[in-house]
């Protein structure tokens, strides 16, 4: 009796649970809310989607615009500093080396109570093309070297015995040395001839053209020769060494087996 009694039970609720079942199933099969509402959400979904897809595209043609003209006004801006740094220098290596050239001067001329040489330069400038038109920069630059005029050494009475020393002008590959710089030798005065006519010329003291041994050894006159008159040779390259003169200023004590220039002393 109670094996059946247990067995009815279990049977009872099996059919009450398949009945709850069935009824869920039923109202939502049976409910046109739901599935309304699912519907609602996928597709409020997939538009947000897009409008986050659309919000990024636009975000970064916002920042393009903003950026690149920052870049390209930057890019300007250095170029400018750059311009201005390449400026400065060239007139700052210009100004030492004509103070030292007057430095030099100083001590050939003897210097009396010259102790400093202050040389200035006032150039403008223009900026270069921007974004923002700028108005034109002066600078002012200055130069300051001790004159070259030696020191005073013994008994302070260094002028009473030593004279100045005399001095003068030297090539680097030259074997005389100048005392004067508007040599003819150092200032040279080339001439632009034929190649066919240059054994028919003299120069000023009468001699015939031979052949340069730096630029024409072993070579006949091009149509084209260049020439001096205080020289003897003809160049076939008109960038030859022996057409231009380095000159250098020395004492004379310092010229070595250099001997005199017999047209300027």
């Amino acid at each position: 009796m109670i094996k059946r009694k247990k067995r009815k039970d279990i049977q009872a609720l099996r059919s009450r649970t398949r009945r709850k079942s069935s009824l869920g199933i039923r109202s939502v099969r049976k409910s046109p809310f739901s599935a309304r509402s699912l519907f609602g959400k996928v597709s409020l979904c997939a538009f947000g989607k897009e409008i986050k897809e659309q919000v990024k595209k636009a975000s970064l043609t916002i920042e393009a615009a903003f950026a690149l003209p920052l870049f390209f006004f930057g890019m300007v801006t250095m170029i400018h500093f750059m311009d201005v740094y390449r400026i400065q220098t060239e007139h700052l290596s210009k100004l030492c080396q004509s103070a030292k050239e007057a430095g030099m001067y100083a001590y050939v001329v003897g210097g009396d109570g010259v102790e400093e040489i202050t040389l200035p330069d006032v150039y403008k400038y223009k900026p270069i093309g921007g974004l923002i038109p700028l108005p034109v920069k002066w600078q002012y630059n200055k130069v300051r070297v001790h004159a070259w005029t030696g020191a005073d050494r013994g008994n302070g009475n260094s002028e009473e015995n030593e004279k100045p020393e005399n001095m003068v002008y030297v090539t680097v590959s030259g074997s005389v040395y100048h005392k004067k710089l508007n040599c003819s030798h150092l200032n040279l005065s080339v001439t632009k001839v034929s190649g066919g006519n240059v054994s028919s010329r003299r120069n000023e003291n009468g001699e015939k053209y031979h052949a340069c041994e730096s630029c024409s050894r072993g070579q006949a006159p091009e149509s084209t020769v260049y020439i001096t008159k205080s020289g003897n040779r003809y160049h076939n390259d008109k960038n030859c060494s022996g057409l231009k003169r380095s000159v250098r200023l020395v004492k004379e004590s310092e010229a070595g087996n250099l001997h005199a220039c017999k047209r300027c002393g």
